[in-house]
C-alpha cells in the first residue's frame, strides 16, 4: 500500500527548473531509498514533501487520504517529519532539554526509553549539546524527529560526516525503528549505506526521475551507472 504518492511535481526556482514532472509512491513499512547528485533534486523533493517548499505544479497524497501540497505545521501533524543535512539543535541546552522540546524524554515512558537506548543517548542526557561530538549531535537530531512519532521519516544525508564506524551505528538505528514500523524516505550520497537499507530506490538526475526499482536493479543498469553514479557504483556492484 502507497504511503505517500507524488504526482506531476515540478518545483521552478525564478527561471531555474529543479523538479521536472517526477512521480514516484513510497510503500508504507519500506525504506525508499533516493539518490543523484549534486543538484539532481533530491532535498527539493524532500522540502516539498515536508511542506517546507510549496510545489510550482503537481499534487501529494497521504495515507490515501489526505491531499498536498500541505504546510510543513500540517505535515507534522499527519505523522511526516525530516531531518537536515545540517544538524538542527538547541546547541545551548542539555540533550535532555532538547529531547523535552520533542516531548520524549517525559517521566520515562516506554517510547521514551526505547529512543533513548537505541540511539545510545543515555550517557549524553545532561551534557550542553554544544559540547557533545558530532556523531552524538547527528543521533540527537534524529531523536528529535524520532520524538514526534512519525509514519514517514525523511532523512535527508543522515550519514554525512560521520566516520564508519558511527555510519554502521546510523544504520543500526534506522533498521531499528523500521523493524517496528516506520516508514522511511531516505535521501543519501554514501551509496553502500543507501543500498544495503533501501529496498527500493529512486534515482534522479537533472530534476527528473531516470530510474525506480530494487537496489540490484539500480546497480546494474547501464543508463544509471553512466549517467553519474559511475566507477565508485560499478565497484559496490562487484562486491
Amino acid at each position: 500500500m502507497s504511503l505517500l504518492s507524488i504526482r506531476g511535481i515540478t518545483q521552478r526556482f525564478g527561471g531555474v527548473t529543479a523538479l521536472t514532472d517526477v512521480s514516484l509512491d513510497v510503500e508504507e513499512g519500506t525504506i525508499h531509498g533516493l539518490i543523484g547528485p549534486n543538484g539532481a533534486g533530491k532535498t527539493t523533493l524532500i522540502n516539498i514533501v515536508s511542506g517546507l517548499v510549496r510545489p510550482t505544479e503537481g499534487t501529494l497524497s497521504f495515507n490515501g487520504r489526505e491531499n498536498g501540497p500541505w504546510p510543513m505545521a500540517h505535515a507534522v501533524t499527519l505523522g511526516i517529519v525530516r531531518t537536515y543535512q545540517q544538524t538542527r539543535v538547541f546547541m545551548g541546552l542539555t540533550a535532555r532539554e532538547n529531547l523535552r522540546i520533542a516531548h520524549v524524554a517525559g517521566a520515562g515512558d516506554a517510547n521514551a526509553e526505547d529512543l533513548i537506548d537505541a540511539l545510545d543517548l543515555g550517557s549524553s542526557l545532561d551534557r550542553v549539546a554544544g559540547e557533545l561530538p558530532y556523531a552524538t549531535l547527528r543521533r540527537l537530531s534524529l531523536a528529535l524527529a524520532l520524538g514526534l512519532r512519525p509514519k514517514l521519516l525523511l532523512l535527508d544525508e543522515p550519514a554525512v560526516g560521520l566516520a564508519p564506524d558511527e555510519i554502521a551505528r546510523m544504520a543500526e538505528v534506522i533498521r531499528h525503528f523500521h523493524g517496528q514500523g516506520l516508514t522511511v524516505f531516505l535521501v543519501e550520497h554514501n551509496m553502500r549505506f543507501l543500498m544495503e537499507l533501501a529496498s527500493r530506490v529512486s534515482v534522479f538526475d537533472r530534476g527528473r526521475l531516470l530510474f525506480e526499482g530494487t537496489p540490484e536493479a539500480a546497480q546494474g543498469n547501464p543508463e544509471v551507472i553512466e549517467a553519474y553514479l559511475g566507477r565508485g557504483l560499478k565497484k559496490h556492484a562487484g562486491n
